[in-house]
């Protein structure tokens, strides 16, 4: 994706910092510095350091293009997706190393792959004895994600399949991509060792119903149900793209001024051109509060913090905005019904 146009599309989506740090990884790997590209790409090393933290879809395209012409690497996608680990995809890397089958595991990335990027959407459909996994673009007017992204998409995919069943012999029964078909695909055949097509409709895999039988080595039904509580409450912060605008910017604002104490609504209305009344209506017609959609990102952003051993109570609480410790833990049992140590220790 290289056009003006393109790109002021993808303005409102984002990417995990933890998948920006494949990019930078496999700079690293080659020995050199990251920082550079991240430079020209309008990034900093600083703006990866947050854990949960998020950059622009733009720039991170940008980032992939500079990277792929930097190292010379036309297949700069298919080379990034097979050095993936589970960390790279964060807390939905580790639901889905967790996942009991392959058809939990399906389903896991289905209903949370736009925690690593929300610029696309997965569709996964039953076509005979045959699943096809589709890659749709989230941006407006469906402006397409472009070469690197489909095959650094489609290349991961692949490639953590193998990794979760611990089977390198796993193969599609076939991929295809939008784009044109390269002068070279060698590497192609090599890593997908199915049959590749070029510019077909959607960008897509096959894949035997078989696999939805596979047992995982990795499984963990107790950390699964951890995992799927964080990703959930991690969609909740990050919304949709078929949300309004003013949602996700107020839910940012939210999300950054808890350490600072409680946000209050005019600025909140402020920073998405609203009044007031005007912030009060809108909340109310999506069922809720100014109150209640800031008890709800806290509530959230709480069930993950309390699931993190290195975090003390009093750690949380300063997160959250909660001016002591004992205010926290009471609107913790609001929410969970049990105490923050409780429920820590289940």
């Amino acid at each position: 994706m290289s056009d003006k146009m393109a790109h002021g599309a993808a303005d409102t989506h984002s990417v995990a910092v933890h998948f920006v740090k494949l990019v930078t990884d496999f700079i690293e790997s080659r020995g050199l510095s990251a920082a550079g590209l991240l430079g020209e790409a309008d990034l900093t090393p600083d703006d990866l350091n947050d854990p949960n933290g998020r950059v622009s879809f733009t720039k991170f395209d940008h980032l992939l293009n500079l990277t792929a012409k930097t190292l010379d690497e036309p297949c700069l996608g298919l080379k990034l997706g097979q050095s993936i680990r589970p960390g790279h995809l964060g807390s939905h890397g580790f639901a889905l190393m967790s996942c009991s089958t392959g058809a939990e595991l399906m389903q896991q990335h289905m209903r949370y792959s736009m925690l690593t990027i929300d610029a696309a959407h997965v569709v996964i459909e039953q076509s005979g004895n045959d699943y096809i996994r589709y890659l749709r673009s989230s941006l407006q007017d469906g402006a397409k994600l472009g070469r690197l992204q489909d095959e650094l998409n489609m290349a991961t995919t692949v490639a953590m399949a193998r990794w979760f069943t611990n089977r390198n012999d796993l193969a599609p029964k076939w991929v295809s991509f939008q784009h044109p078909e390269p002068s070279d695909t060698t590497q192609y055949s090599a890593f997908f060792n199915c049959p590749v097509h070029f510019s077909r409709p959607e960008t897509a895999v096959c894949v035997d119903g078989s696999y939805l039988l596979i047992t995982l080595p990795h499984a963990n039904p107790q950390l699964r149900q951890m995992m799927d509580d964080v990703c959930a409450g991690l969609v909740k912060q990050l919304g949709t793209a078929l949300e309004p605008g003013w949602v996700a910017q107020a839910r940012q604002l939210i999300l950054k001024s808890f350490k600072e104490g409680l946000p209050d609504i005019a600025s909140v209305a402020d920073a998405t051109n609203m009044s007031e009344e005007e912030l009060k209506s809108q909340l109310a017609q999506r069922g809720t509060s100014f109150r209640g959609f800031v008890d709800e990102l806290r509530q959230a952003l709480a069930l993950g913090y309390v699931r993190d051993p290195s975090l003390s109570l009093v750690d949380i609480a300063y997160l959250l905005g909660f001016s002591e410790q004992s205010a926290f833990q009471r609107a913790f049992k609001r929410w969970t019904g049990k105490t923050p140590g409780e429920y820590r220790k289940n």
